[in-house]
């Protein structure tokens, strides 16, 4: 099988091989032989994209997503999508708690300060977990890889998911409620959720009115999830902010409107990136298009 590797940074390259390019699909111009082509988010595979690959029966996209990839179009061309639905929970886990910790102790609030020489603590009260009830919006491998280590933090923790794995909220010792309910109590809410047509804007304008003032809020899933408009509009309910996904983070700029606000931290998506991650995601990327040769439907999307 012929293999090309698109959107391939300096980090995986080493670890993968066959065909390699640095860009995306949709900027290839030329007509391609490759029967395999393995993508990230960068790639948006379509009709017009997937015109210069006619030979193509595979994508394998090196993302747990697939809202870059017109499934329906895939499926009318009989060409298999598999995906990399685990390349390592725990790193995203890790990152959503880095950011918290970072928030609720001012660490990089008050890095500013610190480098125009002034060294007091008198700006930077923090907020400790005491006390705080903790939201998970999402309990799949991620969610429950961050309970897991919150889980040192706070005694109270509660959840919503539209699947309950009740298992895992009996061994984690957390208890799924109702969403009103869930957005009510929550002081620290962490979402992992996908980005779906029902999750879309899950996070809106009257959800986050209903929230408790000073909460927190941590996203490392979809930027979609949250409505940034209505974000925008209430940011002062927040004691802070920390987000890795952005909606639209394609087009990302200076103008983002929440650069502004010094209750915020931004990361640019990297959650998932680490010496361990890029491994994994080469080492998954090879056994899905295995399974595909072996007619094994694991990690199959269509």
């Amino acid at each position: 099988m012929k293999i090309a590797h698109f959107n391939v940074d300096q980090y995986i390259k080493p670890y993968l091989r066959d065909n390699i390019f640095i860009h995306s699909v949709q900027e290839n111009t030329k007509i391609l032989p490759f029967e395999c082509i393995t993508i990230k988010t960068a790639s948006i595979i379509n009709a017009k994209t997937l015109k210069k690959l006619p030979k193509l029966q595979l994508i394998v996209t090196r993302t747990v997503g697939t809202n870059h990839i017109d499934i329906n179009y895939c499926k009318d061309k009989n060409i298999a999508i598999y995906r990399i639905l685990d390349y390592g929970s725990y790193n995203i886990a890790e990152h959503a708690l880095a950011l918290l910790l970072s928030g609720m102790h001012n660490i990089l609030f008050c890095q500013e300060e610190i480098h125009k020489g002034i060294f007091s603590y008198e700006n930077w009260l923090g907020t400790s977990f005491k006390g705080k009830t903790i939201g998970v919006l999402g309990t799949g491998r991620i969610g429950l890889e961050f309970i897991k280590r919150i889980r040192a933090f706070s005694d109270t923790i509660i959840a919503y998911d539209v699947f309950q794995n009740e298992k895992a909220a009996k061994d984690l010792n957390f208890t799924y409620v109702p969403f009103e309910e869930f957005i009510a109590k929550t002081d620290i809410m962490s979402i992992h959720a996908p980005l779906t047509p029902e999750t879309t804007h899950i996070i809106n304008g009257n959800v986050i009115r209903k929230m408790k003032k000073g909460s927190i809020i941590i996203n490392t899933s979809r930027g979609g999830l949250i409505d940034t408009k209505e974000l925008v509009k209430q940011i002062k309910k927040f004691n802070f902010v920390g987000l890795d996904v952005l909606e639209n983070e394609e087009s990302f700029s200076i103008y983002n409107p929440l650069i502004k606000f010094k209750n915020v931290i931004l990361t640019p998506h990297i959650a998932f990136f680490t010496d361990d991650s890029v491994k994994n995601i080469a080492k998954e990327t090879y056994a899905c298009i295995q399974n595909y040769l072996d007619k094994n439907e694991t990690n199959k999307v269509l």
